[in-house]
């Protein structure tokens, strides 16, 4: 699925991190690739205007799931450039103020000359034509980025915005924090961000805030209890849905939960693995310093990228299927298959631009993405659209069941009492009859002398007998 360089990176991190979830390491490591191009490239899907390219996800897994040693393998060259940023800005910093210092120090003298000039009467139109040029030529004012976000509030996230083309990256393995912040009361924002769209932040005593094509890029990486207060309630046998779920906030994520893997992810070690990581590494850094050299020599318009004329056809051939599912197999995660042609273009376009020098995405690039959607609807569905839960009367003959089959072997099958049964069940008395007449109609039991006060569990536990023809 993965473009060769970030294949074989994928392949050392499940060799270092054998408890990690091949999944898991794949989803993430989708959301670095992103992170370093988005803000380089768009993509223009045919009679579509152009969208970005980033891929969000959101990898679910508990303790023990190894999220930070799979986090601390991919993370590295994003906290190098935001520690290197840093320093390039206090640089910059101090250039600008001796600039400054020094344009005022002209100021200074310009305006004592002219007033020479004015006491002797004599010609300063020149001088004054020089300050005023000097007033309207403002220093060039340094700014921070940082890209890797961290502890941020809405106006903190458009103050690291702020401009024209600027990018932020909430790649962490503790989503949590997230999850939680004060930013999810912003999903409307947190969406156009995802969206790319403008961002404007107004202040009363402080310049406005306006981030014009902003980039941002989620990578999550979080336990289930994190997860748990957006799945959705069920209220009189009805789910309803948390506000960020409507929002359609996380179906702009590729969702993938862990699965335990007792005995390892059986990735053997290779001489070449931490070559692979190194390679990945410093691709990853030269693409985060392009994007900083770009914007500190004014900002240099993202690269638009189109489908090759072979990719057309399938591509409306994933319209129509889209279409289908969206009333068909996958009706009940609409929000999510509405967004699974924007996925696939982004997720394309990021394969393609790890894989090729050229402006067309391939068909290649195209098929491996709508496969890696379409899995990812499942696990969606897993998280945000679980099934419904049993009708009480249902539940109730599950548990009969399950009490009935654990005591299987210290049971009288032809006259069982089930008085106790409801008393250790928990279950009142008439939803017990109710649970033995419903067993009854299904042929599992049959009610001694025609009441419910002792059953027969013959049918229950007898072996089916298997005959053969001849």
């Amino acid at each position: 699925m993965l473009p060769p360089l970030a294949a074989a990176a994928a392949r050392a991190v499940c060799a270092r991190v054998t408890e990690a979830c091949p999944a898991l390491v794949r989803t993430h490591l989708l959301s670095v690739l992103s992170s370093a191009v988005a803000p380089l490239y768009v993509v223009s899907p045919p009679n579509w205007t152009p969208i970005p390219i980033g891929v969000n996800t959101l990898c679910i897994a508990d303790v023990g799931g190894s999220k930070s040693p799979v986090h601390e393998c991919m993370i590295q060259p994003l906290r190098d450039h935001t520690r290197d940023s840093f320093a390039r800005y206090e640089v910059a910093r101090a250039e600008a103020s001796a600039a400054s210092t020094e344009q005022k120090f002209h100021i200074k003298l310009l305006k004592a000359e002219i007033a020479r000039c004015l006491r002797k009467q004599e010609p300063a139109q020149e001088l004054l034509a020089t300050l005023a040029e000097l007033h309207r030529t403002a220093a060039a004012v340094p700014k921070h980025r940082p890209r890797l976000a961290s502890n941020l509030d809405l106006e903190s996230l458009l103050h690291q915005l702020d401009g024209e083309y600027e990018a932020v990256d909430f790649l962490t393995d503790e989503g949590d924090k997230l999850l939680s912040s004060s930013l999810m009361r912003h999903v409307s924002d947190l969406v156009d961000l995802i969206d790319g769209k403008p961002l404007e932040f107004r202040r009363e005593k402080k310049k406005h805030l306006y981030a014009s094509q902003p980039r941002g890029t989620f990578g999550l990486l979080a336990q289930s209890a994190a997860i748990e207060p957006f799945r959705p309630r069920c209220k009189r046998n009805e789910y309803t849905e948390h506000k960020t779920v409507r929002l359609g906030f996380f179906a702009r994520f590729l969702v993938c939960v862990a699965q335990p893997s007792p005995m390892g992810n059986r990735y053997a070690p290779a001489g070449d693995d931490d070559e692979a990581l190194s390679n990945l590494h410093e691709a990853l850094k030269e693409l985060y310093d392009l994007h900083q050299d770009n914007q500190e020599a004014g900002g240099i318009a993202p690269i638009e990228l189109a489908f090759a004329p072979d990719a057309l056809g399938y591509w409306e051939e994933l319209c129509r299927i889209t279409q289908n599912l969206k009333f068909g197999q996958l009706a009940h995660i609409t929000d999510f298959v509405s967004k699974m042609l924007n996925l696939t273009a982004r997720l394309a376009a990021v394969f393609h631009v790890w894989e090729s020098q050229t402006h067309y995405v391939s068909i290649s690039c195209l098929e491996r993405a709508w496969d890696l959607v379409f899995w990812h609807a499942a696990q969606y569905e897993l998280v945000f659209v679980p099934p419904p839960p049993l009708p009480q009367q249902e539940d109730d003959v599950e548990a009969v069941i399950e009490h009935l089959a654990a005591h299987r072997f210290s049971i009288d099958y032809k006259e069982v009492p089930t008085e106790h049964i409801g008393l250790l069940l928990g279950l009142p008395s008439n939803r017990l009859r109710a649970a033995l007449l419903r067993m009854e109609q299904r042929g599992l039991i049959e009610l001694c002398g025609g009441k419910t006060t002792f059953i027969n569990c013959m049918k229950m536990f007898s072996r089916s007998r298997n005959i053969t023809w001849r």
